[in-house]
């Protein structure tokens, strides 16, 4: 396996944003969808997430599916 530590990033955050400075803005269906298939449409149900990761985390538990 071959780790690059030293690569360039593809553009700049000056011409990223210049390539997305006239994009159309979000549509009602541009949201995050949970492994389980949770619309994360909200900042309440974005808050509930974050809250349910950091749960798991304390308790060692795992969220998401299966890796194996």
């Amino acid at each position: 396996m071959r780790i690059v530590d030293d690569a360039a990033p593809i553009l700049t955050f000056e011409e990223l944003a210049e390539a997305v400075r006239d994009a159309p803005p979000p549509t009602p269906d541009d949201v995050s969808i949970t492994w389980d298939g949770r619309r994360l449409d909200s900042r309440e149900k974005v808050m509930s997430f974050l809250a349910e990761l950091d749960d798991a985390r304390s308790s060692g538990h795992t969220v998401g599916p299966p890796l194996s």
